[in-house]
């Protein structure tokens, strides 16, 4: 993606939201059992608890601003605006979104291995809640180059038998996502066809 955004991670999400999101991760797996849940873990969930909250950290580390601008690079109103304004010879094209939701769902995985035992998937689920208000994107030469001041509600929630972890909060849109030289809103082989 030839796009960024301004590096808000979802670790930096449940850490504006908590005081300590590591300390209340880890609290919460101990507290929903969820490690004891799974087979063979039982006895030596005490040991697993650390490794197993170090790697979902891990998975923290992910630009919260990214499933905006794939969720905008399927819109079929801004798909039909790059492909207008492909050539790059007329003016830009102006498409307003309503307010709207994206939503991006993960699964993360900890495999644990204890004593030599068969290993052990811990399969957690991530889901990412985005809701937009209404605004106006620029659309020239086929990418999308700007985006009107708006706000964005952000729920992020990870679970797993049981176990619920879930942090909202609201940031300017421009927080969370930076266009700099564009986002292609086209396939690769679109914009392969223009002259140099």
């Amino acid at each position: 993606m030839n796009t960024t955004s301004h590096q808000i991670t979802i670790a930096s999400h449940f850490n504006q939201t908590s005081r300590d999101a590591s300390a209340e991760l880890s609290d919460l797996i101990t507290k929903s059992k969820v490690l004891e849940l799974a087979p063979h873990l039982a006895p030596v969930a005490w040991l697993a608890s650390a490794p197993v909250n170090r790697a979902l950290t891990a998975t923290f580390d992910r630009d919260l601003g990214d499933p905006i601008l794939w969720g905008w690079r399927t819109h079929r109103d801004l798909q039909e605006a790059a492909s207008a304004t492909l050539a790059g010879t007329g003016s830009p094209e102006y498409v307003t979104l309503a307010k709207h939701e994206i939503s991006s769902i993960h699964h993360p995985e900890v495999e644990v291995t204890v004593d030599q035992q068969a290993p052990v998937t811990i399969r957690f689920d991530l889901t990412l809640l985005f809701t937009l208000e209404a605004l106006r994107l620029t659309v020239q030469s086929g990418l999308l180059v700007g985006l009107s001041p708006g706000s964005c509600s952000v729920e992020v929630t990870l679970g797993a038998h049981g176990f619920d972890f879930k942090r909202s909060a609201t940031y300017a849109l421009q927080e969370l996502v930076t266009l700099h030289s564009g986002l292609r809103l086209l396939p690769a082989s679109a914009y392969a066809e223009l002259p140099v």
